[in-house]
């Protein structure tokens, strides 16, 4: 059935040749690790990798010239989703209000504030049009965004390329004139409590933020601390009562914590508890107190508190302790309350807690406890909003599902009651508005979660399913909504996430589960669902595709390796996929920030699992499904040439199968690009792809 891919998709010419060269490229343990496409390494300015991606891009475009009638169409369909006329809630801080106004003609949002005591129809201060500065730029993105207590100062960074080296700009809002201050690759930034100094972050050349520094305006620039072990990575900001700066050292395991007086940046800066192997915690200010998440004897967390004077852990004392099977994943402190977001067998919910009494409010209406919105009865993702007054009588949160965009509701701290702030428009159809929740068994008899979402269509039998997955760096993934998805499911195409083991979403241990030595655990859970899926029936082998994105493409190209019988299709979005050769060079981009997630090769025990699931070192000759590899020329998280001699060497080996395409974004970063040509082809691009693969094409 894979063979009859081809026709489907148009019988183009043959798909490029790389060439090949004999290179051992790094031996480890003994063994010579050989790559027959090196050669692809050597940037996206050499004239021969330039020609290869670009005779790729053509002959990809030429594969699906029969669908061209349909890309036409999915590009009207998602512009029409994904581009509206929105402004956001306004939120307050101090004596403004900020909100964003998006155009649906515009690429970019334009930032907006208003006195709170103007008159709503007073024309707003734009202080920051993005649509304008992006213009006669291919690329420009966002990064720091961070106004002054005081309302007179902003400081945000811009990237123009999509490799992530952000520059930072300062701009006298009274005035609307920037100042002299350029500072490159920064990675966050806060503010002193009088304005006058910015505290910031910056990478190194392997994207490591690694140095905390200080700049007052119009004066000198100073190193504060300069972090030395290659797996930490520095991200500061001010804490919500305004007090302190807060800046956290951290890897995938670990964690350590700096505090200073927000109104003396230079110093002294405490440590909070000094980093020992193993434990994770994050830090927030109320009151007097420092209230901290710790898995420190909880692997599932906790709350504790600790004084301004010695925060120290001899000196911590509990607040809310660690619940069997509660993931808390999240903490804010507020000047009354805090605020917990937790996870119940993978459900999001939040809880209240009075600061002085103890006293638990549960937040939302007791539906939303189990993750359904009490609305519509959908499966909903519980995600913080913008909250930065330490006294607010509410809490800000988005609800977002499969079928719509967010709902922004404010919460009532005092009985969990909530208020629809805001509502962006939402699509004339998406699907059906409904999920549930189902189990697979691993083969080791762990208990697989997924989620279930519906597309149109009678579901009498079996249907076309796309099924996607992450299972990395502890991040949970919930519902979430794409406007290119919802063209998938219009056309009646089924969708399914899978929360498989290197997750967050039941909690820290579920990702111990999954990672380093235990990074088989991911693949095989995919796998069990998979099967699971077409075992009971509401799938076959020939309407089932498959896709990840990043370290979610690496999980599916391991998957695909071991079972590609399984899948019809795949898609593979910037794909991490030559573990063994990426994680052996310490100089390439976050290798070492890495090892604690995928392994060190160097250690002989990490090196034989990472080849063991390694999807590059493990291409062979079998009969593939039918595959579209995503990726960007500027990507500075996974290398555009990762990807290509991955396909490269797939076509050299596989024993049939299903046709592999490759599609390079010129003008774009790890996710994707910022022009709205570009996207909305490159969307239309896969969801024909995928329509075609699952016979869905002329829906």
């Amino acid at each position: 059935m894979l063979r009859v891919a081809a026709l489907v998709l148009g019988l183009a010419a043959a798909p490029p040749v790389a060439r090949t060269v004999d290179e051992v490229v790094v031996t480890l343990h003994g063994e010579p690790h050989r790559d027959e496409y090196a050669w692809l390494k050597a940037g996206p300015d050499d004239p021969a990798v330039r020609a290869h991606l670009d005779a790729e891009n053509r002959h990809a475009e030429a594969l699906l010239r029969p669908q061209r009638a349909l890309m036409r169409a999915l590009e009207r369909e998602i512009e029409a989703i994904a581009y509206v006329d929105d402004e956001s809630a306004p939120v307050g801080r101090g004596e403004w209000l900020y909100w964003t106004r998006q155009r649906r003609e515009d690429e970019h949002p334009t930032y907006l504030r208003r006195r709170v005591d103007a008159p709503e129809d007073q024309a707003p201060q734009v202080i920051l049009d993005l649509q304008r500065l992006a213009r006669g730029r291919d690329f420009l993105d966002l990064g720091v965004f961070e106004v002054s207590s005081d309302g007179r100062a902003l400081a945000y960074s811009l990237d123009e390329v999509g490799g992530e080296n952000y520059t930072l700009f300062i701009q006298n809002l009274e005035t609307g004139v920037e100042r002299p201050e350029r500072i490159d690759r920064v990675t966050s930034a806060a503010w002193s409590a009088d304005g006058r100094e910015l505290v910031y972050t910056v990478r190194d050349d392997t994207y490591r933020s690694f140095a905390l520094r200080g700049r007052t305006l119009g004066g000198d620039d100073r190193l504060i601390y300069e972090e030395a072990d290659p797996r930490f990575d520095i991200y500061v900001e001010r804490s919500r009562s305004g007090e302190w700066l807060i800046a956290r050292s951290g890897s995938a395991t670990t964690s350590e914590v700096r505090v200073a007086r927000a109104a003396a940046p230079a110093g002294p800066w405490t440590v909070v508890a000094d980093r020992v192997p193993g434990h994770l915690y994050d830090v927030d200010h109320a009151g007097d107190e420092f209230y901290i998440r710790s898995n420190r004897g909880a692997p599932h967390f906790r709350v504790v508190t600790a004084p301004e004077d010695d925060p120290a852990p001899a000196g911590w004392r509990e607040v809310v302790g660690e619940r069997p099977g509660v993931a808390l994943a999240h903490l804010d402190a507020f000047d009354r309350h805090l605020v917990l977001l937790q996870r119940e067998r993978g459900f999001p919910r939040l809880v209240f807690v009075d600061r002085a009494t103890g006293a638990t409010v549960r937040a939302g209406q007791a539906e939303r406890r189990r993750g359904l919105s009490p609305r519509t009865g959908e499966i909903v993702d519980i995600s913080p909003g913008d909250n930065p007054d330490p006294a607010a009588t509410h809490y800000r949160v988005h609800l977002t599902t499969v079928h719509a965009p967010d709902d922004t509701v404010d919460l009532a701290f005092a009985d969990g009651s909530e208020t629809l702030v805001h509502r962006r428009q939402p699509p004339a159809a998406c699907g059906r508005k409904s999920g549930v929740f189902a189990a697979a068994r691993a083969n080791d008899g762990t208990e697989i979660l997924y989620m279930y979402f519906a597309g149109t269509g009678p579901h009498d039998g079996p249907r076309p399913i796309l099924l996607e997955a992450y299972g990395s760096y502890g991040f949970a993934w919930d519902p979430d909504f794409d406007a290119a998805r919802c063209t998938l499911m219009n056309r009646g195409v089924d969708f399914v996430i899978a929360w498989v083991r290197g997750g967050g979403e039941l909690g820290e241990p579920w990702h111990e589960a999954g990672r380093r030595r235990f990074r088989s655990n991911a693949v095989d859970d995919l796998l069990a669902v998979a099967a699971h899926l077409i075992e009971r029936g509401y799938t076959t082998r020939d309407l089932l595709a498959v896709a990840g994105d990043s370290a979610g493409g690496a999980l599916v190209a391991s998957a695909l390796n071991r079972r590609p019988e399984l899948f019809r299709a795949a898609v593979l979005r910037v794909p991490f996929l030559d573990a063994v050769g990426t994680m052996a060079d310490p100089t390439a981009p976050l290798t070492t920030t890495e090892y604690e997630e995928w392994g060190d090769p160097a250690v002989r025990a990490d090196y034989d699992v990472i080849r063991g699931w390694c999807p590059y070192a493990n291409l062979g000759p079998r009969a593939y499904p039918a595959l579209l590899v995503e990726s960007s020329l500027a990507d500075a998280r996974v290398a555009y040439h990762e990807q290509a001699r991955y396909v490269a060497r797939l076509r050299r080996l596989a024993s049939g199968g299903g046709p592999t395409l490759l599609r390079t974004e010129t003008h774009a970063g790890h996710a994707g690009p910022s022009s709205r040509r570009a996207w909305l082809h490159g969307r239309a691009f896969e969801a024909a792809f995928l329509l075609a693969q699952l016979g869905r094409a002329g829906r």
